[in-house]
């Protein structure tokens, strides 16, 4: 089967799966990642063109990340810049101090915990930023706060990846980050240079037609993505920083509202990669060990959360709305304890432990934000008894 049979008979199934989930009134995202499991090796085994459909979803990944990055005027910036950075790190510390001490009783070796403890403090922010786009929620102060501790997140976890590399301790590897961090200098200033004299002109020549403020955006966005990745970079921040540079043109609506459409598309191929790329193994033995680890994600993590905003003096329902946010582990916690199996330092277990917690943990997170307001109508009277 060709590539355009391949797609379209996965696309079918999508379709089939979503009309489910819509029936049984369930989050698509839940029906998307199905579909990559039955569409991946262990069902269907239709999946074969991987590396064309990855570039699909690597166009999601970008359109996704531009949009929000329109939405993050510098306003929004300064007004949740700091929560974000003490509640983000403050998780991280916490969630691995936590789960490394569980994950010793669970019987697991020091380096083991560590590893998996480290696993679980990430959450995926694709996954959270497109449930809060789908509620509508985006401009709310606890989806700005999440945002920014997500992606606080996601820089923890690039730095993480690059320590845990086994050739992190060579001075070629060191010399490579310096290297890095001076390019990163050097493009902010270049950035900055481009937004404040360059693109006010290029915007109000472009919006003079609609289908050229179309091709014009989508060229900005991915182009800079791609600059930022074949520079040494991820191309996600690339296009975050793409969309922030075009936050506060007065077209920035009509640019986001241009791109929903092909961002949808485009992610939906991104869910069904993701499913038919979780890992299973012999998994009997592992259940119990998942489950545990599992409800400490849903349940620990949200709590950490809410506990710090609390302490920082925000209400109660911002506070428990955003710890739910981090209640599922991400794509950077699989490549972690990925990086761990290949370098011969963890267990193949260890994966399948991981890959089980994810799919329980997205799972469940997802009706967690998608039904957080009626949760929090629930709990908010013990909440209010709790901390008197």
């Amino acid at each position: 089967m060709n590539i355009f049979g391949e797609l379209s008979l996965i696309l079918v199934i999508a379709a089939i799966v979503a009309a489910m989930m819509r029936l049984l009134k369930q989050p698509l995202i839940i029906g998307h990642i199905l579909t990559g499991l039955l569409v991946g090796p262990y069902v269907l085994d239709i999946l074969q063109s991987k590396e064309t459909l990855q570039i699909f979803a690597q166009l999601g990944v970008a359109f996704l990340l531009f949009i929000v990055g329109l939405n993050l005027k510098p306003d929004v910036v300064r007004e949740v810049g700091k929560i974000s950075i003490i509640t983000g790190v403050g998780q991280i510390l916490f969630t691995t101090v936590i789960g490394v001490g569980l994950c010793v009783l669970l019987g697991f070796s020091f380096i083991e915990s560590l590893y998996i403890s480290i696993a679980l403090t990430f959450s995926s922010t694709i996954i959270i930023m497109k449930l809060l786009s789908d509620k509508g929620d985006l401009e709310k102060l606890y989806s700005k706060i999440a945002i920014g501790f997500l992606l606080v997140q996601d820089i923890v976890a690039a730095f993480m990846l690059i320590v845990f590399s086994p050739t992190f301790q060579t001075g070629s590897t060191q010399n490579a980050v310096l290297f890095l961090v001076l390019k990163g200098s050097i493009f902010a200033i270049i950035l900055v240079w481009t937004a404040l004299y360059i693109l006010p002109h290029l915007t109000r020549f472009a919006a003079r037609s609609q289908e050229f403020l179309l091709l014009f955006t989508a060229a900005w966005g991915l182009g800079l993505s791609a600059l930022f990745y074949y520079s040494g970079f991820s191309l996600e921040i690339g296009a975050l920083i793409a969309g922030v540079m075009l936050s506060s043109t007065p077209y920035q609506s009509a640019m986001s509202a241009k791109l929903r459409t092909l961002r949808d598309f485009f992610i939906i191929v991104f869910f069904i990669i993701l499913g038919s790329q979780l890992v299973f193994g012999d998994i009997q033995r592992l259940w119990i060990p998942a489950i545990i680890l599992s409800l400490f994600v849903l349940i620990g993590n949200p709590i950490i959360v809410f506990l710090l905003m609390t302490l920082l003096k925000y209400n109660k329902k911002t506070s428990f709305l955003s710890g739910l946010t981090v209640a599922q582990i991400s794509e950077f916690s699989l490549l972690i304890i990925l990086l761990g199996v290949q370098n011969h330092i963890l267990k193949e277990e260890i994966l399948v432990l991981v890959t089980l917690v994810g799919l329980i943990t997205i799972a469940g997170s997802t009706y967690l934000i998608v039904y957080a307001e009626k949760i929090y109508a629930l709990i908010s009277p013990l909440l209010n008894e709790g901390w008197k």
